[in-house]
């Protein structure tokens, strides 16, 4: 079931996979809603990035928007497979992929990236690993503080997908859409450059700002809280299923699981932007596979010297 890649994987079955035009479920949605909709969760979901960060940054008007948007999901989710069949029809890429171009070509794939030139040397590689030590050490900094590892496990699954470049049966609900999120990852990066190390360290602060007037940054900041929100709602489930196994639904403390989703999916967003970017642009620079295991090693030591 598993086949370890090395390289990015391009071929033609994965990127038929991932331009499907794949449509929204209601109960999907609903989860999102329930467990992070104060903070957009369901609306990045449905691709609406803009509003998703104005339901970020105001914990949905206080809870107000959140209300609001019950009464809203099944119309949200016919209007996006709406949108998705319209843009089928008209052979646009699907909304998941609306940062790029229509399939692109084996020739388009073949080599480096564009920016691989002035992305690459040896002073970017020190750079880049001053940003994997300095978000490596804060993660495990707040990890350590908090004694919260769901940012933790969200990190190192990440890397664990870069550097192992695993494909999963595509049927399986979690492993399958991990996998896809993973790819529109690298196409992301594939044909949009990166940035410099300085960039990335503070692309999670800057990238929301200017997401209100740069499309691309919008996608960029919608797949990393895409994946804030999947581990959200896993960890939600298990916290709620270890309360219901010891003291109880009744005495779980609403005002704290609020502070813990947000954190959770905050952290996520935050801690997986500038290292998985770092990762997948070496990836992508098809460097050797020792480079890309050392710098998934060097993130580990440094998330385990923030815990000193």
């Amino acid at each position: 079931m598993v086949t370890p890649e090395r390289s990015p994987d391009f071929s033609r079955r994965v990127l038929e996979d991932v331009y499907k035009y794949r449509r929204k479920h209601p109960a999907v949605v609903w989860a999102l809603w329930l467990v992070t909709g104060l903070f957009g969760g369901h609306r990045l979901y449905l691709g609406k990035t803009v509003t998703g960060l104005l339901m970020l940054a105001t914990g949905g008007l206080g809870g107000v928007w959140w209300v609001f948007d019950a009464f809203r999901i099944r119309k949200m989710v016919d209007e996006f497979n709406a949108a998705q069949a319209d843009r089928e029809e008209k052979n646009l890429p699907p909304i998941e992929m609306d940062f790029m171009p229509a399939m692109p070509t084996d020739e388009e794939l073949s080599g480096r990236p564009a920016w691989a030139e002035l992305r690459s040397g040896r002073a970017r590689l020190i750079g880049d690993g001053i940003v994997l030590l300095i978000a490596g050490a804060a993660l495990g900094t707040v990890t350590a503080s908090r004694g919260d590892p769901e940012a933790l496990f969200a990190v190192l699954a990440l890397i664990a997908i870069t550097v192992l470049g695993a494909r999963w049966d595509p049927t399986l609900p979690l492993l399958g859409e991990l996998d896809r999120w993973s790819h529109r990852l690298r196409l992301y990066y594939r044909f949009n450059d990166p940035g410099g190390p300085l960039s990335l360290m503070f692309r999670p602060l800057v990238g929301p700002l200017t997401a209100w007037v740069r499309k691309k940054a919008r996608a960029e900041v919608r797949l990393y809280l895409q994946l804030g929100a999947v581990f959200t709602i896993g960890f939600t489930i298990l916290d709620i299923i270890q309360a219901a196994g010891g003291s109880g639904l009744g005495n779980i403390d609403g005002g704290a699981l609020a502070g813990d989703l947000f954190f959770t999916f905050f952290s996520v967003y935050a801690f997986a932007t500038p290292i998985g970017a770092v990762l997948t642009t070496h990836l992508l620079l098809e460097r050797r596979d020792e480079v890309v295991w050392a710098l998934s090693g060097w993130t580990i030591v440094a998330i385990g010297m923030g815990f000193l």
